[in-house]
């Protein structure tokens, strides 16, 4: 039988989580790499503590030898493939084992749709914000405009910008709800003595349900919600570029801000962020998709647009809680000269 990526990888997390659980409910202990749970043997009975345990749970016991491996190698499958094909009789076994009747309760269950994971209602308003520049700009720093040559007085935007928009309204193609709104910064954002204001005379404010933000510093949304909604999750400095975000340190069992993110000749840094946003009158998730140079604004991009269904099931690097359905910060750093070469380097759920 087939099953997404996505799933496996759920499927994966919960047995783990599941197993963890009842191993600390016996008052037993584990220690060593990712799969020493895994493999773990009774002495006395020559089975895993994983088939026993599961056995007992399931009421079942499994017809022939037992992989105990089967489930971690097809999690390491799943890195390189969309569909992944399981033996019915361990689909059935683990599905079992978290307490589900048969494969299809869970798959049915599992299986979340684009538009309620972004909290898009129907008749709902996405708004997926890009940053244009004014080449006269005295603010405008080099990066952006590198590659380009618009003549004074003109107005521009960054060609992967418009890349990770395309992607996000082809994300959207076949919503049930979702009215896609393309804004430009300077649009829904207003500045006046250098302070941030949002438009509120913008037509586009009312029965908004998602907003997508591309791009750090240059986009005007983002330098309004840091200054008025998000700096006590997140800081910037324009000298040298770089940011640091806040998160739970179990060391200090306090919160507290991380070290900066920087990019450097080899790799672009940034993050991909849910966070509540007053928008006028309604609190409205917002996805910032903030890479310090383009590149990683760019990767990012693509990783929520093909991995937004495993994202619930990632984990805050130190709780060691799921993200769910609550606001998260993932840091990202992205191989400049191949942007599928992405890696997180710490989730934060504030």
């Amino acid at each position: 039988m087939d099953i997404s990526k996505n799933l496996c990888e759920k499927l994966y997390a919960e047995v783990k989580e599941k197993l963890q659980k009842e191993f600390v409910r016996r008052g037993m202990t584990y220690r060593g790499s990712e799969t020493s749970i895994w493999k773990l043997t009774d002495p006395h009975q020559d089975k895993t503590y994983f088939q026993l345990i599961a056995e007992e749970i399931t009421q079942t016991s499994f017809s022939t030898t037992f992989n105990n491996m089967y489930l971690w190698r097809k999690m390491n499958e799943s890195k390189k493939r969309a569909n992944i094909l399981f033996q019915e009789d361990y689909l059935f076994f683990f599905i079992r084992f978290l307490g589900y009747k048969h494969p299809q309760a869970y798959i049915s269950e599992s299986v979340q749709s684009l538009d309620n994971f972004f909290g898009i209602k129907p008749k709902g308003k996405v708004l997926v914000i890009q940053p244009i520049f004014d080449a006269k700009s005295n603010k405008i720093l080099p990066l952006f405009l590198k590659g380009k040559h618009p003549r004074e007085g003109e107005q521009t935007v960054d060609a992967k910008d418009t890349e990770s928009l395309l992607e996000i309204i082809n994300l959207f193609r076949d919503s049930k709800h979702a009215s896609l709104q393309r804004v430009y910064d300077q649009e829904i954002i207003k500045i006046e003595n250098d302070i941030h204001y949002l438009n509120d005379q913008y037509d586009h404010l009312s029965n908004v349900d998602c907003v997508f933000c591309i791009g750090f510093y240059s986009n005007y949304f983002f330098e309004w919600a840091l200054h008025s909604q998000i700096n006590h999750l997140i800081t910037f400095e324009e000298s040298p570029i770089r940011y640091r975000i806040r998160y739970y340190n179990e060391c200090l069992c306090r919160d507290t801000w991380t070290d900066y993110y920087e990019s450097n000749n080899n790799f672009d840094s940034g993050f991909l962020a849910r966070l509540p946003i007053k928008l006028g009158q309604q609190i409205v998730n917002c996805y910032f998709i903030c890479g310090i140079e383009n590149k990683a604004t760019r990767a990012m991009t693509s990783y929520l647009c093909q991995h937004w269904e495993s994202i619930p099931q990632k984990r805050d690097t130190e709780k060691d809680m799921l993200i769910e359905n609550k606001p998260f910060i993932m840091v990202f750093k992205v191989n400049k000269l191949d942007l599928e070469e992405i890696y997180i380097e710490k989730i934060a759920c504030p």
